[in-house]
């Protein structure tokens, strides 16, 4: 199965081609059996779960598609009996013993290959056996407290100037480059005002635009077409811009608290917590500058979460202001290396710039 390029929000990424190719360009707040044909296991949850959902079934069985999908995806095959199988048994799993939660998925057996890992890995020649004084195969030791939430996000918010700096920042334009995992480069541009963001995906066929004021988002595909953002789709927005997460750190992120945690060789602070009520969140931070050196979100879908962790490094001045200049961004599905080429702040941006776009006519 091809993929077809597309833009999400800061980067450019590759959606699971199976739906995106196929599915209606506004899946916001209808049920998925009322969107698309042959659901079965999925009826009544929203519409807008199931090309996540697709992807993670993807990453955890390692396959495309076409593994279970005939070229009418509406046609019901073995596989897809299988899955819907497979669905079932994982909620009574996570029903009879965790209360509901998603604490068993796909690949908690799958793990990237199709046929789940019953047996555990032979050993290689980096094998060592595990002794309580090593790492190796041990249990994950219980979680040591990092300094305090406020204090973290203090030491943050030095960094950008101090909350009396962050305020003078009334606007941001960043314009970089997003190369994904096939080499494939997308000229894009991030445009923060207030509340209100622009995702701009500079392409030849025209630029498809992810933007929100306030809480309504939308999307603006090449073609001028204008469609409701999706919920992963509005969260995505807010949180890979790095003006709104500083700006609503204090305000749309609760449930904190802190542990010490190892990148590497290097000791970083971790802030936990949950971003919009909804989306758990991961922030790390360098303790002997502050800077936001890491941010991983979790994506609900039916069966999991989909995973998303950006790394940021490369960090200059910017008007009394560290900024990256240098991202990673990682799915199970690819990554994204971002490269910053200007940041502008406090230029003026027009309400009509940010304001959601009229439908482009139609063609006679």
């Amino acid at each position: 199965m091809h993929k077809i390029a597309c833009c999400t929000l800061a980067i450019a990424l590759f959606a699971t081609g199976a739906y995106a190719q196929n599915a209606p360009a506004n899946l916001a707040g209808g049920k998925a059996e009322v969107v698309f044909k042959d659901i079965k296991v999925m009826q009544g949850t929203p519409a807008d779960q199931l090309i996540p959902t697709m992807q993670f079934f993807e990453a955890s069985l390692g396959v495309t598609c076409d593994y279970c999908h005939l070229a009418n995806r509406e046609t019901s095959t073995p596989m897809k009996e299988m899955a819907r199988q497979m669905m079932s048994m994982v909620k009574t799993i996570n029903k009879d013993n965790f209360k509901g939660a998603k604490e068993v998925t796909c690949n908690t057996c799958h793990r990237g290959a199709t046929e789940p890992a019953g047996n555990p890995a032979l050993a290689t020649a980096n094998y060592k056996p595990w002794t309580p004084d090593s790492p190796n195969g041990a249990p994950p030791l219980p979680p040591v407290p990092g300094p305090a939430a406020n204090q973290l996000i203090d030491n943050y918010l030095k960094t950008l100037g101090g909350e009396a700096g962050l305020a003078k920042i009334q606007s941001r334009v960043v314009k970089y480059t997003a190369t994904n995992s096939i080499g494939n480069v997308a000229n894009m541009e991030m445009v923060s005002r207030g509340d209100s963001s622009l995702s701009i995906n500079h392409g030849a066929a025209g630029d498809v635009i992810f933007g929100h004021t306030g809480n309504n988002a939308w999307q603006r595909a090449a073609n001028g077409a204008v469609r409701d953002a999706r919920e992963g789709e509005f969260d995505e927005l807010k949180l890979q811009d790095l003006l709104y997460v500083a700006t609503h750190l204090k305000t749309s992120f609760t449930n904190l608290e802190t542990r010490r945690q190892r990148i590497g060789d290097q000791e970083f602070y971790q802030l936990r917590g949950t971003a919009f009520g909804h989306v758990p969140v991961r922030l790390s931070f360098n303790p002997k500058t502050g800077n936001l050196v890491r941010l991983v979100y979790l994506l609900e879908n039916v069966v999991g979460q989909n995973v998303v962790r950006i790394d940021y490094s490369d960090f200059r001045n910017v008007q009394g202001s560290a900024f990256p200049f240098t991202w990673t961004i990682a799915r199970p599905l690819g990554f994204q290396t971002v490269k910053v080429e200007a940041v502008q702040q406090n230029v003026p941006v027009e309400d009509t710039r940010l304001a959601r776009p009229t439908p482009a006519p139609a063609r006679p």
